[in-house]
Order: C-alpha cells, then sequence, then structure tokens
C-alpha cells in the first residue's frame, strides 16, 4: 500500500485554525479531504507539525542536471560514456542511462 502524502504547513494550519473556529473532525476532514487520523495526529501532537523524512537514497542529480544530460544524449548525440565522462560531478552510467530512459529518448547500450 503506498504512503500518505504529507501535510503541508498550510494544511496543518488550517486544521488548526477550523478546529479554533468550533468544527469538529468529521468536518475537518470532508472539507479538507484528509483521514480523520491524520487530523486527529495534528490536533493531539504536543510539538509542532513537521513531516518525516522519507526513507530511501537521495537522487545524485537534481531536475537541472537530468535536463542537461537529456540534451547532451538528444541534441549532441553523446554516447552514455562521453555524457558520463563530460559530467562535472560523479555520475554512473547506470544513473545516465536512467535519465535518459526518463525522458523518453532512445539509448543504444554498444557505444559503452
Amino acid at each position: 500500500m503506498p504512503k500518505a502524502s504529507q501535510l503541508s504547513n498550510e494544511e496543518v494550519s488550517k486544521i488548526l485554525r477550523l478546529k479554533l473556529l468550533g468544527k469538529t473532525v468529521k468536518e475537518i476532514w470532508k472539507l479538507l479531504n484528509r483521514s480523520k487520523s491524520m487530523i486527529y495526529c495534528v490536533l493531539t501532537r504536543k510539538t509542532l507539525y513537521e513531516p518525516k523524512p522519507r526513507s530511501g537514497r537521495q537522487r545524485v542529480t537534481d531536475i537541472r542536471r537530468d535536463r542537461r544530460i537529456q540534451r547532451m544524449a538528444s541534441s549532441q548525440k553523446m554516447s552514455v560514456r562521453e555524457i558520463t565522462r563530460a559530467s562535472l560531478f560523479q555520475i554512473t552510467k547506470n544513473t545516465v542511462r536512467r535519465r535518459i530512459i526518463e525522458s523518453g529518448y532512445n539509448v543504444s547500450r554498444k557505444n559503452d
């Protein structure tokens, strides 16, 4: 089962504001389309609400670098190996392949 999306700071403040206005939990979850348990967690929390960090390894590249890799593959017709060597940061061939595949560009393995 997928994880539920986390609450934004705006949603937390809306929940708290609606509760101060005298709304019930049922009315709040109908207005915000969030689960009752999530609303109860926000209302009964003793500290400020902070979203938990997601598990898993951080991405090596950001969106800007992903676009650069995709441009190198499509417009300059560079191979995966050439892109790996030309990058200014340490990146593997598999990462380059994944970023190219995300863009929908066809990559062949013969130029490795």
